[in-house]
């Protein structure tokens, strides 16, 4: 008998598993670098400029009945250049992103099975690769929903122990730099790209109409999720937290819980690399007009490439991505949203969209992007 789920839960599966990603292992260290309570101020301003933008995203998908991903849209409804600029700045973003899937991959089974990391992060591409030839949405959608429920209640576990094991002394209430964490959080919260995915197989289902809800619970209760972690392991840690999260935790917590967590770990960027590996596939054969087949092999080749040729802190990487890349998405968005407005569009409203709405979401991705450009890329 073949497992199934339906298409509600498979869309929880796809959207959740990029949403809930490699971000979460990185926000304790950005969390102790920008401290407590300027951390707290920096997850809630990217909350709602994340929740946003994915809602914005979100009508513009409902209310247009050409399939395409953001690069279509932006060149559908603002023209050659925008489409342009958008296939550009998303080619970068995804291929940084399963970068950085790949990377925290390979660390993750280095530490449950030794070895050397590099060798097991191109192990890692290559199943992922092989997954991914043979795997279509609804399929991707199932494995993710299974992957993401067990790395949630890891995630909550290592917390619980490390939470346990800490003190509230270790917390770092004030850091060196409050904005760092901004940009991780956004990377962390943002997930705009597999919502195209979400609604088609909504439409296949028959329920179109509760994409809104699942953009709002998949986007909304992560950030309580990380808090929860962050905090924890920030207590148990305090000053020696590593970047990736479990190397610093071994003193603390010991090498068995460490090896199942990192265990957990390498699942959820695996399927995390399938649902984000899939929407850049169908960029190149939706919006590049590639074929099948070398759609695919951009998709899985291009990342440990980059691997390979390069050496990135990855940390910083994800910082970037966040503040400036999907930043531009998030204009991009916005001014399609607007247009659509305008010329009466959108019958399905997904948020309000108001003056007050308005004038703060564009000031705050066009400074998001002014930060990262001064502090993190000069």
């Amino acid at each position: 008998m073949k497992f199934q789920i339906s298409p509600f839960w498979e869309a929880i599966g796809i959207t959740g598993s990029v949403i809930i990603g490699s971000g979460i292992f990185i926000l304790p260290y950005a969390v102790g670098v920008s401290g407590f309570w300027a951390a707290l101020v920096m997850g809630a301003l990217a909350l709602f400029m994340v929740l946003s933008i994915h809602l914005a995203y979100g009508e513009i998908v409902s209310n247009t009945e050409a399939r395409h991903r953001l690069p279509g849209y932006a060149r559908l409804y603002l023209g050659k250049f925008a489409g342009n600029l958008s296939k550009t700045t998303e080619l970068l973003l995804f291929n940084a992103v399963l970068l950085t899937y790949g990377i925290l991959g390979g660390q993750f089974l280095f530490v449950v099975f030794g070895g050397n990391a590099m060798a097991w992060s191109l192990l890692f591409f290559a199943a992922t690769a092989f997954v991914l030839f043979y795997s279509r949405v609804e399929r991707i959608g199932s494995i993710n929903f299974l992957i993401m429920s067990v790395v949630v209640l890891m995630e909550l576990g290592i917390a619980f122990f490390s939470f346990k094991a800490g003190s509230f002394s270790n917390l770092p209430f004030y850091g060196s730099d409050p904005f760092f964490s901004f940009g991780v959080f956004v990377f962390a919260l943002a997930g705009l790209s597999i919502i195209a995915d979400a609604r088609e197989i909504f439409r296949r289902g028959n329920i179109e109409h509760k994409l809104k809800s699942v953009i709002i619970l998949i986007t909304s209760l992560p950030l309580l999720l990380y808090f929860i972690f962050a905090v924890s392991v920030l207590m148990a840690t305090g000053m020696d937290t590593t970047k990736d999260v479990f190397s610093g935790l071994v003193k603390v917590l010991g090498g068995r819980v460490i090896i199942v967590g990192a265990f957990v770990g390498a699942f959820s960027m695996f399927s995390s690399f399938l649902a984000l590996g899939y929407d850049l596939k169908k960029i190149y054969e939706l919006d590049l007009n590639l074929s099948k087949f070398m759609s695919w092999a951009l998709a899985v080749l291009l990342p440990p490439a980059i691997f390979l040729l390069t050496r990135i802190d990855f940390v910083k990487l994800i910082s970037i991505v966040g503040g400036v890349l999907i930043a531009i998405d998030g204009i991009l968005v916005f001014f399609i949203l607007r247009k659509m407005r305008a010329h009466g569009l959108s019958r399905v409203k997904f948020l309000p969209f108001g003056f007050w709405q308005k004038a703060f979401l564009l000031p705050t991705l066009v400074l998001s992007i002014v930060y990262e450009i001064i502090y993190q890329i000069l």
